[in-house]
């Protein structure tokens, strides 16, 4: 017999091995290890529950998570629900249980009134939306198009341009402000605060005294890891290549099957104006910082239409894509034309 309950502290440990057991399906497949903790990362997220399966024995077999977040749509705040830690053990798939565990989350987003929804998946990987798709008490998600998840290559170089002062700065109101006043154009834009900020480390471009850019940089390899357990072909044989080269091109080593990608998060990015120079300027800055931690990649995720991209083109980097799926549980058009119309946010570091 299979039940669902909400999971607690005592199940981390099930919960723990049921995520490093389970590899994300796609073109470039991932495992996701959440030692020692699974629940501080989402505690970061924000307010969060976990919905469990478990067999008689109370073995957990499969998960659901969903936390609260607080996100700019249009300008104002509005609350979000992320949807994640969608698992269910290889043996027991095929039995309903991933349906069952959605069934247990829509009566949960019911029961508080929970209007907005959002998750991503990888590329490649549709099994989700049949879970989501063509239930009685909830619209169907919407598409919110494809973000593209940049991982530059740690490099030894050092970056400057003449001019411009690049230096470290604690967290400030001036740095707050600037932030979200960025990020309040975008949809689902993050509200950011002193507390996102903690334990990050935070670069400043001045030119002439003014502030031409801030960069935030999250080292979360201490909450979760990335275990590479597939990889295309082409993808696999260049790592190799770059590796037998790193030291003469000044580069970080790269990861291989079974091994963690070691990598820094570019958390939150402002560029005055979108300046080509300064956006380069703090990439290659991060990239030096990835180099001297001897990890391998800094990671931007950036949604399809924004135009950042396309000022990043040319930049050694790596690419794989995820799919955005919003949907208003309250089928409110407007908030929903909103996100779909505008450039969407996703904090990769906390995915």
């Amino acid at each position: 017999m299979i039940y669902y309950r909400f999971a607690s502290h005592e199940d981390n440990q099930q919960l723990l091995d049921l995520t490093s057991s389970a590899s994300m399906a796609g073109d470039m497949a991932l495992c996701i290890d959440r030692k020692p903790d699974f629940f501080r990362l989402l505690n970061l997220r924000g307010e969060s529950r976990v919905f469990v399966a478990a067999d008689e024995n109370n073995n957990i077999i499969g998960s659901l998570s969903v936390s609260l977040q607080q996100v700019y749509i249009g300008g104002r705040i509005y609350p979000v629900h992320y949807v994640g830690d969608f698992r269910v053990a290889v043996p027991y798939r095929g039995r309903g249980i991933g349906v069952q565990l959605c069934n247990q989350l829509t009566g949960y987003m019911l029961s508080v009134d929970a209007d907005l929804v959002f998750l991503t998946v990888a590329k490649g990987n549709s099994k989700p939306f049949s879970f989501f798709k063509g239930r009685p008490d909830i619209p169907d998600f919407r598409n919110l198009g494809t973000f593209l998840v940049h991982q530059f290559i740690g490099s030894s170089k050092n970056v400057s341009a003449p001019g411009y002062v690049i230096e470290k700065n604690p967290v400030s109101q001036e740095i707050l402000q600037i932030l979200n006043d960025h990020y309040r154009q975008y949809a689902l834009g993050s509200l950011v605060t002193g507390r996102k900020l903690e334990n990050t480390v935070i670069y400043q471009i001045r030119k002439n005294n003014e502030i031409m850019g801030i960069m935030s940089l999250a080292d979360t390899m201490d909450i979760k890891q990335n275990i590479v357990k597939k990889l295309p072909p082409h993808l696999k044989y260049l790592l190799q290549l770059l590796n037998c080269f790193s030291k003469l091109f000044g580069i970080s080593k790269m990861p291989g099957i079974n091994e963690p990608v070691t990598m820094i998060y570019i958390k939150y990015l402002w560029v005055k104006n979108n300046d080509k120079a300064v956006l380069r300027l703090l990439v290659g800055k991060a990239r030096r910082f990835v180099y001297e931690k001897a990890y391998s990649f800094a990671c931007l995720g950036l949604h399809e239409k924004d135009p950042l991209n396309r000022k990043l083109s040319g930049m050694r980097k790596l690419t794989f894509h995820s799919i955005g799926m919003f949907l208003s549980m309250k089928s409110n058009e407007k908030l929903m034309n909103q996100v779909l119309e505008g450039i969407p946010f996703e904090d990769y570091s906390l995915v």
